[in-house]
C-alpha cells in the first residue's frame, strides 16, 4: 500500500457546532451583560456575526464571526 490510500482531513459533520448558546456563553465570558449577550447572540445565530462592538468591562473591542 502506498500513501496515496491515506485520506487526511476533517469530517465536517464531527466539528463542534457554534450556535446562539456558544456565542451567549462566549460573550458572558468576554464580560458582557446578559442583555448585550443575548443580543448579540442572537445576531450572531442569525447573520454569522455580531458587528463590532465594546464590552462593558473594558475599551477592548469584539466581534464574533463564523
Amino acid at each position: 500500500q502506498g500513501t496515496d490510500d491515506i485520506e487526511i482531513g476533517i469530517n465536517m459533520s464531527s466539528t463542534a457546532k457554534r450556535g446562539w448558546k456558544w456565542a451567549f456563553r462566549k460573550l458572558r465570558g468576554l464580560g458582557c451583560s446578559r442583555r448585550r449577550a443575548f443580543y448579540r447572540a442572537t445576531l450572531y445565530f442569525i447573520r454569522g456575526d455580531t458587528g463590532s462592538f465594546y464590552i462593558d468591562r473594558s475599551w477592548e473591542k469584539v466581534r464574533l464571526r463564523r
